[in-house]
């Protein structure tokens, strides 16, 4: 693995930096801290739909994709350097859920009529995509799903319930997997994967108010609601493949993430700097230990990245980097709160908050950070039978 990046990398790392200083409003400090809840606040919404589009233009939102369907043919290691100058600073504008989940399926799943019809409107920033997986009693065991998909003719009738779903209220498609054999062997069989239009009569959103006063979590019903049988992805009854890949592609690294660490890191050290707070050993300690954290946070996302490039990812590399970056990003955000002491817990609106309460919202919303995208519990199961071949039981 090279540790450097190469002229071209670093000379599309400044533009990126140059458009995020021009289009991010200077009192936005971090903006986006989770991409699943803050990208759709009232107050960032239509800043990331602007910017999302401006990104659309340049063709950095599928930079990796064939050109014949909008991208750029450039190395994984780019688009990683893209997110990391993105989310460095917080901004909008990028969306995991097309460019790094459902777009990537599509190239690798899709039909070429799927592929031309709903590739183009993800690499533009003008089509927005929600994920329909977790259900009330399915969430890291997602193959005891129990929302059905029966075949109708021409169409499959979807009911039941997702929950859990960001952005459902504001997406225009989900993607989603459903049981679509009831009499399959096991529960992971008789799955398929669909792409579905929020618009179809027959779907309800509900927002969930989170902790943080957000409302970017949803829960989704579906009553008798029609999916055309040429919007599932993949074979029918094997989505249970296609729902993997997509799992790998969203584990697989979490430059993104730990760039956000790095950017909240810079803003405490400016804010000691000011006070003269590093002096003290026991804060210089708490420092060297979050720093430690970040970097070895990023090495391994990079490493992802890298291997990526080389065909080399899979599961249990996901994992490892999935379960390492998120619990590094609890325990960053925990020894921020403890190095502000009791200036740490105030939020934005006193005049005592530090850089307008970001690091407390931050610390509020890692707690979500080992249970989405699979919890550290799976992961280490994951780690143990794929990784080091340990029986289960």
């Amino acid at each position: 693995m090279e540790f450097g990046f190469t002229g071209q990398q670093q000379k599309f790392r400044a533009q990126v930096r140059d458009f995020v200083e021009s289009e991010l409003p200077p009192h936005m400090i971090m903006p986006v801290v989770n991409l699943a809840e803050d990208l759709y606040r009232d107050d960032v919404w239509d800043l990331h739909k602007h910017m999302a589009r401006k990104l659309g233009e340049r063709g950095w939102l599928s930079l990796g994709w064939p050109e014949e369907y909008g991208g750029k043919n450039e190395s994984p290691m780019l688009s990683a350097v893209f997110q990391e100058e993105l989310r460095y600073r917080g901004a909008p504008g990028w969306d995991p859920q097309g460019s790094s989940m459902v777009g990537p399926l599509i190239l690798h799943f899709g039909t070429e009529e799927q592929k031309k019809r709903f590739l183009p409107g993800i690499a533009s920033g003008e089509v927005s995509w929600c994920q329909g997986y977790s259900e009330p009693e399915a969430g890291s065991d997602l193959a005891s799903l129990k929302t059905t998909a029966v075949r109708n003719g021409d169409h499959f009738i979807l009911n039941g319930q997702k929950l859990w779903t960001s952005g459902a209220h504001l997406a225009d498609w989900c993607h989603l997997l459903a049981r679509t054999d009831q009499s399959a062997s096991n529960k992971h069989a008789g799955l398929t994967y669909f792409l579905l239009d929020m618009n179809t009569p027959g779907i309800s959103v509900r927002t969930i108010e989170d902790m943080c006063g957000g409302h970017g979590l949803c829960e989704v019903f579906f009553d008798n609601v029609r999916i055309p049988a040429e919007n599932a992805l993949g074979p029918v009854n094997n989505g249970w493949e296609v729902t993997m890949s997509q799992l790998n592609f969203e584990r697989g690294s979490d430059v993104g993430g730990t760039a956000m660490m790095r950017g909240f890191f810079d803003l405490l050290l400016e804010y000691l700097k000011e006070r003269d707070m590093l002096s003290d050993p026991l804060i210089r300690n708490r420092i060297a230990s979050i720093a430690i954290d970040i970097e070895t946070a990023r090495i391994l996302a990079y490493q992802m990245v890298w291997l990526a490039g080389e065909g080399l990812t899979g599961s249990a590399q996901a994992s490892m980097n999935k379960l390492f970056c998120s619990e590094a990003n609890q325990r960053c955000a925990r020894a921020m709160m403890n190095v502000l002491g009791s200036f740490g817990p105030i939020t934005d609106g006193s005049k005592w908050a530090v850089v307008k309460g970001r690091i407390a919202y931050w610390y509020l919303q890692s707690f979500s950070t080992t249970l989405a995208r699979g919890s550290s519990e799976m992961q280490r199961t994951i780690l143990a039978t794929r990784g080091l071949g340990l029986p289960r039981s």
